[in-house]
């Protein structure tokens, strides 16, 4: 693995919002990310299942990983995602990106999730990058 994609992971899992929620990075490698989420009743609706916003935000974190894993920083441009079924409460969900294109100043992503067999969302994500290096967010 590139000393990028071991900084990647690292800063990934240790990073505020990723730690607070436990996501983990099951495998990065370039232009792929697989993420995980643990399950926890911190991230359920009233209704008890896997809240929607946590969905997407595990998504998010997978195609900024995939982006990210070419060494360049990106933030999401724009983002859309569909809700296939819900998620449950008691298992992990994860999220695995396609890479569809990386340019020069955009890429952009596909990313499913699954909860064991079942597809839970799938998204389409584009990343920008600006013009910092990975390193850069030390």
């Amino acid at each position: 693995m590139s000393d990028a994609l071991v900084y990647l992971r690292e800063r990934q899992e240790n990073g505020g919002f990723n730690r607070a929620h436990g996501l983990r990075g099951l495998t990065v490698r370039e232009g792929y990310a697989e993420i995980l989420l643990p399950p926890s009743n911190d991230i359920l609706n009233p209704l008890g299942n896997v809240h929607g916003g946590a969905i997407y935000s595990l998504c998010d974190v997978a195609a900024g990983t995939a982006g990210a894993s070419h060494g360049r920083v990106g933030v999401t441009l724009s983002a859309s995602i569909n809700y296939l079924r819900p998620g449950y409460a008691g298992e992990p969900l994860t999220a695995v990106t396609r890479e569809v294109k990386c340019g020069k100043q955009t890429a952009v992503y596909e990313v499913d999730v699954t909860q064991g067999d079942r597809l839970i969302a799938t998204a389409m994500f584009t990343m920008y990058y600006v013009e910092r290096p990975l390193e850069s967010l030390s």
